[in-house]
């Protein structure tokens, strides 16, 4: 027998053919993986997403369920005349939620997020249907048709339309009340004079707006950051928009259905069920 300390092994390595046969398996297994994951971690931040949405539209709900109305945009002149935004109105239902924590920031949305002030409204994930139809504050969304750029005189306590009261949304499970907020193209020179943002470069950014016409603006031909506002906007949820109504309940629908400029979407809009396409901004 020959000693155990004489026993010697003995092996073939990998050539470089078989080492780049190896190689080019592992490549087509990451190729056919990566997809797959891409689409797991969208469909997570889908789900985030909604889960957020759901609770602003409950937060919403109790709002409601204590006043009678909806949370004005930004001004509400029966309380006083300072900016008080919409998401501000709904901190005591959201556990005093901040604009730039978690709740208001979708996973998918790339913009920044920066708190409103005197001269801007606030940049961010989500967006309330304020206006309807309408390019400026109407009575046909949610927000009231005031807001601190329009008031001008002396407050009329009579006027009726300063708040949204429940009764006035007709088809709440068919009245669009917030979601993904519409991006707009925001320079950044803008971004540092109207929110002391040390950014150099251009953003797309949502504005706490979702807006037909301010939509239709910023994607119209010609419009020089339009090209950049359709990208961003594609790069989230796939180019859909988590969205609730004033029932509840949340829908993921295709930006193309979404902004459709038939009666059967324009209804969806205002808070009366009805079209209003006459008063769309002729862009």
């Amino acid at each position: 027998m020959r000693p155990q300390g004489n026993i010697q092994t003995s092996g073939r390595g990998f050539n470089l053919i078989e080492l780049l046969v190896v190689i080019a398996i592992i490549a087509i297994l990451a190729a056919l993986l990566l997809p797959a994951l891409s689409a797991a971690k969208e469909r997570a931040h889908d789900a985030f997403c909604k889960n957020n949405v759901r609770q602003l539209s409950l937060a919403t709900t109790l709002h409601v369920m204590d006043h009678g109305y909806y949370p004005v945009y930004n001004v509400d002149p029966y309380s006083s005349l300072e900016n008080v935004f919409w998401h501000q109105a709904l901190r005591p239902y959201s556990g005093g939620t901040a604009w730039t924590n978690e709740l208001y920031r979708c996973p998918a949305y790339r913009g920044l997020t920066v708190d409103g002030n005197d001269y801007a409204a606030p940049l961010g994930s989500y967006g309330y249907n304020a206006n309807g139809v309408k390019f400026t504050p109407s009575h046909l969304g949610l927000g009231g048709d005031l807001s601190k750029v329009s008031f001008e005189g002396p407050f009329d306590p009579n006027h009726s339309l300063l708040r949204i009261a429940e009764n006035q949304v007709r088809v709440p499970s068919d009245m669009i009340a917030m979601g993904d907020a519409t991006l707009v193209w925001t320079p950044g020179a803008l971004l540092r004079v109207l929110y002391s943002v040390p950014v150099e470069k251009d953003g797309y950014d949502g504005m706490a707006l979702i807006d037909i016409n301010s939509r239709n603006g910023v994607e119209r031909p010609n419009y020089a950051g339009g090209p950049g506002v359709i990208a961003a906007t594609l790069k989230r949820h796939g180019g859909r928009y988590n969205i609730s109504f004033c029932d509840g309940h949340v829908e993921g629908i295709h930006r193309d259905k979404l902004f459709r400029r038939t009666d059967e979407e324009l209804r969806r809009w205002n808070n009366d069920n009805e079209p209003h396409a006459d008063l769309l901004y002729p862009f």
